[in-house]
């Protein structure tokens, strides 16, 4: 391959990722919508992004608090597969991931912990969101619709299928990973 050739397997390196990550996210999410200002001040759109933000940032510290090299990458079919999603009805969200790399020796509790920050991450928006709304009525309407969206991303991330989170730590340590699923069930389906 010529140097300077994206594949459809290519990765996007830091900081690109995270602006080519972001704009499929908001098309996704709201279409032509995306481009009015009242979207992107939408519960939804703030609740994602901050989610999607929060997320991977909290992989991406807690490997490298474990002295692992980590960065968030944009991978070319999951912008595609999330662009394509603004046209349907069901939204698949999956435009990157965070690269880690183990340099010295691998460290399952370094890696338990650098996939969890994600989805935990998750879990602690929606329920400061949570309690937020309940702190202030007027607010809670929109509150709710944070806590939900973030409620429902720590879910999905945490199910037990590869490549998401809930794989890797279902195989680490069944028992966390069944009080962080069961969590965030109740945070996506019974409280908000």
């Amino acid at each position: 391959m010529r140097r300077g050739r994206v594949s459809l397997y290519s990765e996007v390196e830091e900081p690109v990722s995270w602006v080519l990550a972001i704009a499929v996210l908001a098309f996704a999410l709201g279409g032509l919508k995306s481009l009015s200002p009242s979207f992107l001040l939408s519960p939804l759109f703030i609740g994602v992004l901050t989610g999607f933000i929060a997320h991977e940032l909290a992989h991406r510290g807690v490997a490298r608090m474990y002295g692992m090299s980590a960065s968030f990458v944009a991978f070319v079919p999951g912008l595609i597969i999330t662009f394509i999603s603004g046209f349907l009805p069901v939204k698949f969200l999956a435009p990157g991931y965070v690269r880690t790399i183990a340099f010295y020796r691998y460290d399952a509790r370094g890696i338990l912990y650098s996939v969890a920050a994600g989805p935990l991450t998750n879990i602690v928006i929606a329920s400061i969101a949570l309690a937020l709304a309940q702190t202030y009525p007027g607010w809670s309407r929109f509150l709710g619709e944070i806590a939900w969206v973030n409620g429902w991303l720590a879910f999905f991330n945490l199910l037990p299928i590869p490549p998401l989170d809930g794989s890797k730590i279902f195989i680490l340590n069944k028992a966390f990973w069944a009080a962080l699923i069961v969590v965030a069930f109740a945070l996506a389906f019974l409280l908000t």
